[in-house]
């Protein structure tokens, strides 16, 4: 069995009943809703810097990491989990910064643009669309495809530019331009973008996350204004609870929950609405270090400092699931009555043994055992070219 010495990503497929898992390694499948019980894994693939589920297919496309010989950071692997074996790989010219699957698309970002193919063949990818984009980073997508009599795809697109955020409507297989509206940013500099389904609104932290705005999905319109505190957090997840809760994730500290109908302004706070206005605090903030037991997931404090956890819930439901770069997975249980919570799940879904580490397993000491610094830093390494080319 592969021992996990490094997790480098986590991601929920888009239909939320599977995460995904890159690691040190290859990759691993979990089941959400049967205790976080493990699917499949992949044989032994060299690090995975990322990966996306695509559907129910039990197929994972993934990126290496730069030292991985056979699979690089611009290279794009197909993979069938069932069968264990490469469906289709493809080098790029430049690294391969962000990985998703959107309906039957693949959306891969690079430095500057974004370049869409389909995945309607099993054994290829189609490129379909470029997209110049001044931070891969930082955008959001989604799908509003219709299924009706007549299906049509819809798919949205919002990223920022200078001191507006750009949203963008796509139709049809080929992804022609629908619509582009150009709308002033809530705030100077963004964090990241989520995007909530049942309300068509699109969720932004400002660079400090003391503040997140609520925005209309399609025209821009500012719907909410969230407080979240005043210290410096980085929101890594978003999720709704309840239908009208909001929980967020903050880094590795706290998972805040809000009360999107709740319209009162606590008096304490009505000078700073004088100022940036009516805005929502959290009704329940759950610590980290409260559902945490003591030393765990120690061994990947570092994993876990720089990229928190993912969350995530059924719209009307009050149970929370929390999948952390710690290396466990929680069922929460939010009372929104009493504004309290309860762990009701506890999974160890990494492990690893002190006595197994070696060369062969391919990480960085120095980057899995340091603390990090501050959730603000940004260190670049310097990369490799690569030498096989199929796509510029």
């Amino acid at each position: 069995m592969s021992q996990i010495y490094k997790i480098n990503h986590l991601i929920f497929n888009d239909t939320k009943t599977q995460f995904c898992l890159s690691y040190n390694n290859g990759v691993k499948t979990y089941v959400i809703d049967d205790d976080f019980k493990e699917r499949y894994s992949s044989d032994s693939i060299g690090s995975i810097s990322m990966s996306c589920l695509l559907r129910e297919l039990d197929t994972v496309i993934f990126v290496g990491t730069e030292n991985n010989e056979e699979y690089n950071n611009k290279k794009v692997v197909i993979y069938d989990l069932i069968n264990q074996k490469i469906v289709y790989s493809t080098s790029f010219l430049n690294e391969i910064k962000s990985l998703k699957t959107i309906n039957k698309y693949l959306v891969i970002g690079f430095e500057g643009e974004l370049k869409i193919f389909s995945l309607e063949k099993k054994d290829t990818i189609i490129p379909i669309k470029e997209i110049p984009l001044p931070d891969s980073k930082i955008y959001e997508m989604w799908d509003k495809s219709s299924n009706e009599l007549i299906p049509m795809i819809k798919l949205f697109l919002i990223y920022p530019f200078e001191n507006e955020l750009c949203i963008t409507s796509f139709i049809g297989n080929e992804l022609s331009l629908d619509k582009k509206n150009d709308v002033k940013s809530p705030c100077s500099k963004i964090q990241n973008i989520f995007y909530i389904p049942k309300l068509n609104q699109i969720f932004i932290p400002d660079k400090t996350a003391y503040y997140v705005y609520g925005l209309d999905a399609e025209d821009g319109k500012q719907k909410a204004l969230l407080f979240r505190g005043k210290n410096k957090g980085y929101i890594t997840s978003m999720t709704l609870l309840n239908n009208t809760y909001l929980a967020m994730c903050n880094l590795n500290r706290t998972i805040h929950i809000f009360d999107l109908n709740n319209d009162n302004i606590n008096i304490t706070n009505m000078i700073s609405g004088f100022i940036y206005g009516k805005y929502i605090s959290p009704c329940i903030r759950i610590p980290f270090d409260k559902i945490t037991g003591e030393k765990e997931g120690e061994f990947y404090e570092s994993d876990f400092q720089k990229k928190g956890a993912i969350l995530f819930s059924e719209d009307d439901s009050i149970e929370l699931r929390v999948v952390a770069y710690n290396g466990y997975a929680y069922k929460i249980r939010i009372n929104i009555l009493k504004k309290d919570y309860e762990v009701i799940l506890k999974k160890n879904f990494a492990e690893y043994k002190d006595n197994e580490i070696s060369e062969s397993a391919d990480i960085n000491e120095g980057e899995v055992f340091s603390s990090y610094s501050s959730i603000f830093d940004k260190n670049k390494k310097g990369k490799d070219n690569d030498k096989f080319v199929v796509f510029k």
